[in-house]
């Protein structure tokens, strides 16, 4: 039996678009289209398994440049491309370059110039100052005493104006009890009545005079006199609290004077009787060491409201 080999098609192949095909027409087809002729430019490269065919190709197409130096074949994207390329930025910044560089030399020169100004001045100040010639110095002086008398001076008020105050204790000693004020912390209580003897008594004297004088309210900042000194009363008002225990002391002592001014006292059902309890009972104080510091403090308050100092009343008087 006899075989025939079998006839090999001729297969055509284009290299540029890896297209085979082994019928001629398809092949023809596929040089016509768009993309086959764009891959290809100026010539077509085309094979069959034998031999090289080369095609001539269309007219070469014009290169559109652009300055930065993209190339493009079609003149809508070199358009498309100008509108975002920086070149002309970079070239007006070139430009700029020089007249940025003369100004800074400028300004360098005006600087140099500005410094041997000041340090003529400067020379020119020495020199008026060698001579005792004082500028300036009235204008200063003026302008220093102004701020000063616009500002309150606590040391100034304290240790000038009021350095003829009373120390704390004379002014306990100086106290003129009546049996009213007994009489009146009875009736109103330990807290409002001794805070009324000690309030009464600051108010009839000067200010300058007192013993006590108030700088902050809210912080309860109070300074005393005390040994011919003015002090910054401690957090746990120490000299106060004394003050304030010796003025008690001094009021419930006026009590047997009442007694015997009062002798139905005696008569347990008595009016008397009955103000004599109550005159014992507030002028004693608290029961227990919380409500003293609570009696102390009440007082503390109501003493301090009433001698704090007015510093802008203080700076008008200066």
């Amino acid at each position: 039996m006899v075989t025939k080999s079998p006839v090999l098609p001729l297969k055509f192949s284009c290299k540029i678009c890896d297209y085979n095909t082994c019928n001629k027409k398809d092949f023809n087809r596929h040089t016509s289209t768009v993309k086959h002729q764009k891959r290809t430019n100026d010539n077509k490269m085309v094979t069959n398994d034998n031999k090289m065919i080369t095609k001539s190709s269309e007219k070469p197409h014009t290169m559109f440049a652009c300055d930065c130096g993209k190339q493009f074949v079609y003149a809508s994207g070199l358009s498309r491309h100008k509108k975002t390329c920086d070149q002309k930025e970079k070239e007006k910044e070139k430009e700029k370059a020089p007249i940025d560089k003369e100004l800074i030399i400028e300004l360098i020169k005006q600087n140099n110039q500005f410094g041997s100004m000041l340090a003529e001045q400067n020379k020119h100040m020495v020199a008026l100052m060698e001579k005792g010639v004082g500028v300036g110095n009235t204008t200063n002086t003026n302008s220093y005493n102004t701020t000063n008398k616009n500002k309150f001076n606590l040391n100034i008020f304290l240790n000038e104006q009021c350095k003829d105050a009373m120390n704390i204790m004379d002014f306990v000693d100086s106290l003129k009890l009546q049996i009213t004020d007994l009489e009146r912390v009875g009736e109103l209580g330990y807290a409002k009545g001794i805070s009324n003897i000690i309030v009464n008594a600051l108010h009839s004297l000067d200010k300058f005079k007192r013993p006590i004088h108030c700088s902050d309210m809210k912080r309860e900042t109070i300074y005393v006199k005390d040994k011919d000194a003015w002090e910054k009363e401690n957090d746990n008002k120490e000299k106060i609290t004394t003050m304030i225990k010796h003025v008690a002391h001094k009021n419930i002592k006026q009590l047997s004077e009442w007694k015997e001014e009062h002798p139905e006292y005696k008569n347990g059902d008595s009016v008397v009787h009955e103000q004599f309890l109550k005159i014992v009972n507030e002028s004693m104080g608290g029961h227990d060491e919380e409500e003293d510091s609570k009696n102390y403090n009440k007082i503390i308050q109501a003493v301090a409201k009433e001698v704090v100092i007015c510093k802008e009343e203080e700076v008008r008087l200066e």
